[in-house]
């Protein structure tokens, strides 16, 4: 019963404070759904991909806090454009504190450098935008409050706190830009560039504006000639060195690891925290996470992770378990065309 009224109290926190407007929502696995990192990365696949991932964070603590996010993408060679379409939903805790988004992503292809011999590569530049129709939502009526609460132990159906919305839709755009070559990739995302009004009561609470900045590299580990094997399917020994930062309003998170890809196995090593920055509002050390990914044939890849907490909150959260599912195939005509595409990882 405790728990139950401590959630309640956050769910309140987060309808009517700063802290409420700054939650900066996340997957262990982002480039398995890399079009919620930017939408530069849309149709950033020689196929059409669709790809899903559902995230089960701090199972050991009661209530829910699941996040899913399923997308499709293509790119048209013709166009040097990529198309695609991104579904989100998170939940959390016993009021079903919810936000739901579906919007959709374009992106456009700027070859910025040719390639010369064997010492330089093609390197692009790719722009993108998002519009998105998002929702805040809350079971209201599924919390508890100290006044609901009989000396008997028994709780009541009524508290002096106020009702709020049961839902408040907004309209949200994101704009990104990236720049990448066979091995290297880096780029930034604005998102909540129109600041909506999240709120459910009658308090105003403005999404501030949210910044990713985010990159990587990849390194071959056999010799690099190898790497025209990809043209036939297959992927040359790699390890990948990734990051991926965020901050919104007084917020801030990164997350930086490697990757190492022998076909079929991906594995994989992070952590998520800034240990070198001090702050007396939050934890900067949330988590480390472990990885690994199968890719079962040349379209399907199938990803798990484990977060394993490392916070104050160790022993209270039971990490996040998160899966991870992508699917490759040819749609909307045969790009037969090559061109680049970003080397991060699927998983």
């Amino acid at each position: 019963m405790k728990k139950t009224i401590c959630y309640s109290g956050i769910i309140l926190i987060l309808l009517s404070s700063q802290v409420g407007k700054s939650q900066i929502s996340h997957f262990s696995q982002f480039y398995s759904t890399p079009m919620t990192i930017a939408p530069s990365f849309a149709g950033l696949t020689h196929d059409s991909r669709v790809t899903a991932i559902y995230r089960d964070q701090w199972p050991s603590i009661s209530g829910t806090f699941v996040t899913f996010a399923a997308s499709i993408d293509h790119y048209f060679e013709s166009a040097n454009s990529g198309i695609g379409a991104v579904v989100y939903r998170d939940v959390a805790g016993t009021g079903n504190f919810g936000l739901t988004e579906a919007g959709l992503q374009y992106s456009y292809k700027l070859k910025i450098r040719e390639k010369r011999g064997n010492r330089t590569s093609d390197w692009f530049l790719r722009p993108g935008i998002y519009f998105k129709y998002a929702q805040r939502s809350l079971d209201f009526h599924a919390l508890t409050f100290g006044d609901m609460i009989k000396p008997d132990g028994s709780t009541s159906q009524s508290t002096i706190e106020p009702i709020p919305l049961g839902k408040k839709g907004y309209i949200d755009f994101a704009a990104s830009l990236m720049v990448y070559a066979d091995l290297y990739w880096g780029g930034f995302s604005v998102d909540h560039i129109l600041q909506p009004d999240q709120s459910l009561t009658s308090l105003a609470s403005k999404l501030p504006i949210k910044i990713s900045l985010f990159g990587g590299a990849k390194l071959l580990l056999k010799d690099k000639k190898r790497r025209r094997r990809k043209k036939y399917g297959k992927t040359p020994e790699s390890l990948t060195l990734a990051f991926n930062y965020r901050a919104q309003g007084s917020y801030d998170q990164l997350d930086f690891g490697a990757y190492w890809e022998h076909d079929p196995i991906v594995l994989g090593a992070w952590f998520r925290g800034l240990p070198v920055i001090s702050s007396g509002s939050y934890e900067k050390i949330d988590a480390v996470i472990a990885l690994i990914g199968i890719k079962i044939n040349k379209k399907i890849n199938v990803g798990y992770s484990f977060d394993m907490t490392i916070s104050s909150l160790l022993s209270h959260t039971g990490g996040a378990h998160e899966i991870s599912l992508t699917y490759f195939f040819q749609g909307f005509g045969n790009n037969k065309g090559k061109y680049s595409i970003v080397p991060c990882p699927s998983f």
